[in-house]
């Protein structure tokens, strides 16, 4: 089956290559073309740490940092497959011994980049499989293991019919450290052997939040601050409508708009645009002061002290079936937080419903309703926020736990 996997991986390369060379945003075209094709020069790593793209990337920060300081001695590579996810962990950790692409996961160009790299230990971030390259991997005697491990739901079913295929690549894995007890049972019932697993939390909890105070800019902005953070198609025009009824109750009420992709920036002021309302984008407002009650967050790394300043957060990829995004980073600054009915990326969103910590809405009627309480309500909002951040508190201990693993296999030197 493996073999079969790895002829259907190669005639998709042979398919999507011109994708490849033509896909806009890498900044080093050829570092990206030549790293997907494996044909670049790799010097040699003790520690191999992929984190497919930008949640991932900052989701494990805390751990790679933790990993440097740990085995001061060790070269550490860190692989990305997004070119937005390389961005990041340039910017974010700087003291990696090389931050590259990941390889395609067919033989013609993994196995070049495993004899380069001749890797102890390969780390691959919330469950993403690579069937060829754990095969590469353990055939040169590296650890394989996954860190930060989640399962859901959906994708478990999808991962039930082809169990017999999953067992076989399962085996190729040391250890899996799945998020909760959840995801430990579903990796085991898709194949992976019960004492190869192990729960250790998630990483998002010990993740670090950006800076510790907010930008200038958002010092001018004023008025009740409802930021809908990471937004996708067919979710800024319901948070659009949730807008226009708030600011009839509440007529100092002001609307972030951070969509997920730096990509959409265009499409979501269009989407602005069409409907009439003015607003102000974020890269245009460096020396003035918005001039609008809505301003386009287009701008990358400011995010996280953007939720500083919010009276509520909205998280996105929750009102489409796209899962959720990450919200801890609301909690951490103990904001009230609010989500819509997809949240299967993030099983926690549960317990922040059952604390109190969180409101579920499923349309723009219940996002005006719950933000226009919030803002009037500031004793619920602060009681609100003060719960999401004790969860946080409570949930701590990820990265302790993965460096014991990585200790276990490696060594100290």
């Amino acid at each position: 089956m493996l073999v079969l996997y790895n002829i259907l991986s190669a005639m998709a390369l042979l398919v999507y290559s011109p994708v490849l060379f033509l896909k806009k945003g890498p900044e080093d075209r050829r570092a990206f073309v030549s790293e997907r094709l494996g044909i670049s020069g790799c010097a040699g790593a003790d520690i191999w740490v992929h984190a497919v793209s930008v949640g991932e990337v900052l989701a494990c920060l805390p751990f790679l940092k933790k990993l440097k300081d740990e085995f001061p001695g060790r070269r550490i590579v860190v692989s990305t497959t997004t070119y937005t996810g390389q961005k990041i962990a340039r910017e974010r950790f700087p003291a990696a011994d090389r931050i590259m692409y990941m390889p395609w996961d067919t033989g013609i160009c993994v196995n070049r980049v495993v004899r380069s790299l001749r890797p102890r230990i390969f780390i691959t971030v919330e469950t993403e499989l690579w069937p060829v390259l754990f095969r590469s991997l353990k055939s040169a005697g590296c650890r394989v293991v996954i860190l930060n491990g989640r399962i859901s739901r959906k994708s478990f079913r999808g991962y039930e019919k082809i169990r017999f295929f999953m067992k076989r690549v399962l085996s190729d894995v040391d250890f899996l450290y799945m998020q909760g007890k959840g995801d430990a049972e579903r990796i085991i019932r898709i194949g992976a052997a019960r004492e190869k697993v192990g729960v250790m939390g998630n990483f998002k909890f010990d993740a670090e939040i950006g800076a510790s105070s907010a930008p200038a800019w958002l010092g001018k902005v004023g008025g009740r601050i409802l930021l809908a953070a990471s937004t996708h198609k067919g979710e800024e025009e319901i948070l659009l409508d949730a807008y226009k009824l708030i600011r009839e109750k509440i007529r100092d009420a002001r609307l972030i708009l951070a969509p997920r992709h730096p990509e959409r920036f265009g499409e979501a002021a269009e989407i602005i645009g069409k409907r009439g309302l003015d607003f102000s984008r974020r890269s245009e407002m460096e020396h003035a002061p918005p001039a609008a009650g809505i301003i386009l967050l287009d701008t990358m790394g400011e995010l996280s002290s953007v939720f500083s300043m919010a009276s509520a957060a909205f998280i996105g990829g929750s009102l489409v079936p796209l899962g959720g995004h990450n919200i801890m980073e609301p909690a951490y600054w103990a904001k009230p937080v609010i989500f819509g009915p997809h949240m299967d990326n993030f099983p926690v969103a549960r317990e922040f419903l059952e604390r109190a910590a969180a409101v579920q809405v499923t349309d723009a009627t219940g996002i005006a309703e719950t933000v226009i309480e919030l803002m009037e309500d500031r004793k619920k909002a602060e009681d609100m926020g003060r719960k999401a951040r004790s969860i946080i508190d409570e949930n701590r201990g990820a990265v302790k736990r993965a460096v014991g693993l990585v200790r276990s296999f490696i060594g100290t030197a």
